[in-house]
């Protein structure tokens, strides 16, 4: 009798407990989570405003072989002192670019107060005798002849019309010039031997393109067109009979023919 007087009064004690706390306890998180809103927004907020203002500390630069760091951030023409994020990325890109040796270039912004350029460079291909001497890269494009801790062992091209003003910044789509390009390139890519053999490639306004060999300084008659065929026959004789023959035995080499190469022979 007892047990049935008393259970289902201790019953609804536990439950006016419980109904009575849970509301407190509810609030109480609901006050903890909002705080931790306030102060995050707060971080947030100080942080923007700070960064917002915080200059530039350092530069860091990738990618540059010719051009010296300190080149790349005088183009950059950055104010002393100027905060992180009021700089114009696309205006300090386009600053680097007007240097001819930069082909492309990115820059970001590394936090808290770093910038990072990554440049992509012309790379010379070959010395372009003109008006004066110049670099020129694969694609044509004139690059000045400058000083630079990077040296290059590359071939000449002669015998440019000397009518046309050949200036820094040009791109040259001459047929003939884009030959003697394409002759170099095929020739890096097919034998390394030969590529560095070559010390001149001789433009003759229109007529056969002719080579010059560092050794001795024979002519290789290239004639004009079918570049890559004509390569891989010059790779095939050199392998086999150059060395045989030997540099000071050779008047000329000629490879104008089809599936031939034909070799003029000093007297012994």
């Amino acid at each position: 009798m007892n047990m049935n007087d008393t259970g289902p009064l201790q019953t609804e004690q536990l439950d006016l407990e419980f109904g009575e706390r849970r509301p407190a306890y509810g609030k109480r998180v609901y006050v903890y989570f909002s705080l931790i809103v306030v102060l995050v927004l707060a971080v947030f907020i100080v942080k923007a405003r700070w960064q917002d203002h915080l200059p530039v500390s350092s530069i860091i630069v990738e990618g540059n072989t010719v051009l010296p760091k300190e080149e790349i951030v005088r183009l950059m023409k950055l104010t002393p002192r100027v905060p992180m994020y009021a700089l114009d990325l696309t205006q300090i890109r386009m600053n680097i670019r007007s240097n001819t040796f930069v082909k492309d270039v990115v820059v970001q912004r590394d936090a808290p107060s770093q910038l990072r350029v990554i440049i992509e460079e012309r790379v010379p291909a070959a010395l372009l005798v003109a008006n004066e001497l110049f670099y020129i890269d694969d694609e044509g494009v004139v690059l000045p002849y400058i000083n630079s801790a990077e040296t290059y062992d590359i071939p000449v091209i002669s015998g440019i019309d000397s009518s046309a003003h050949v200036k820094a910044g040009q791109r040259i789509t001459k047929k003939d010039l884009q030959e003697a390009l394409e002759i170099i390139a095929a020739a890096k890519v097919t034998n390394q031997e030969i590529f560095h053999s070559i010390s001149e490639v001789r433009l003759r306004k229109g007529h056969d393109i002719v080579l010059y060999s560092f050794e001795s300084g024979f002519p290789i008659i290239f004639g004009r067109g079918d570049v890559v065929n004509k390569i891989v026959k010059l790779d095939a004789f050199w392998q086999q009979y150059f060395h045989t023959i030997g540099a000071e035995g050779i008047n000329y080499i000629d490879v104008r023919y089809d599936d031939q190469v034909v070799v003029s022979r000093k007297a012994s």
